[in-house]
């Protein structure tokens, strides 16, 4: 259910008076809000933009924590899922058509990017830093423990994905459940690549995920009307990306 009082408060306090009453942001549910920082809207400002707090998934999850004391670039709906913690003090940008799961952290103190059609499943981690330092025993050596996260277009992370510093992905990635740790840069790999482990590493190509709930819909009734069927066909000149993208 949307929490009212914490949505106008979040609008107005981050867009003052009269856009903060176009209500970009909607609030739902439990939600403690630490700072609300700075957040730039590079898009048509409508209602429910950004979603904070609601619950689409079926995992149980506790209170959302929004704390940005930073600067948040949006381009387009996000949506932070029922108890998702979001923790920023640096630069965090949106591209669009971005959902972070239930109980899914996001913890950056540098950069984080996220291409359009991005997605996180439930209980994913993504923070850009170590949260403490290590010493090189033999050289006394201290290494820089941050850095900066890019995150391709269209890309799908399963539930209980870590994504560690320095993390670069192509567009178009898959990344396996449970428990992939991806730390590298993965640019390299061609699109529709899927990884997978703890070291994440490729495991298949050729694939790619179905976001667009109209299409889930179809597919599921033609499974449910065919039983027998080991498959369903798409058209061979469909665009997939019409296909398989989250609606705007």
């Amino acid at each position: 259910m949307i929490n009212i009082l914490a949505t106008l408060r979040f609008n107005i306090k981050a867009f003052g008076f009269v856009k903060g009453l176009c209500l970009p942001v909607y609030v739902y549910g439990s939600i403690k809000i630490k700072s609300i920082g700075t957040i730039r809207l590079h898009c048509p400002v409508r209602r429910r933009l950004i979603i904070i707090g609601a619950n689409h998934d079926t995992v149980a999850a506790s209170c959302t924590l929004f704390n940005n004391e930073g600067t948040v670039e949006v381009y387009g709906r996000v949506y932070l899922n029922y108890g998702s913690v979001f923790t920023n003090k640096g630069v965090v940008i949106f591209r669009g058509n971005n959902i972070v799961s239930n109980q899914s952290d996001i913890n950056i103190c540098q950069k984080l990017d996220v291409g359009y059609n991005t997605i996180f499943g439930f209980e994913n981690h993504v923070a850009d830093h170590d949260h403490h330092f290590m010493v090189d025993v033999n050289t006394h050596r201290v290494y820089r423990n941050s850095a900066p996260i890019v995150l391709g277009r269209f890309n799908w992370f399963g539930g209980n994905c870590f994504i560690k510093k320095g993390t670069v992905t192509p567009d178009y990635l898959t990344v396996a459940s449970p428990c992939s740790m991806l730390s590298k840069d993965y640019s390299a790999l061609p699109p529709h690549s899927v990884l997978a482990g703890c070291p994440a590493r490729p495991v298949k190509q050729g694939i790619r995920r179905i976001c667009n709930f109209p299409t889930e819909c179809k597919i599921r009734e033609f499974f449910r009307q065919h039983p027998e069927a080991e498959y369903y066909q798409i058209d061979e000149h469909a665009n997939l990306d019409d296909v398989c993208r989250l609606p705007s």
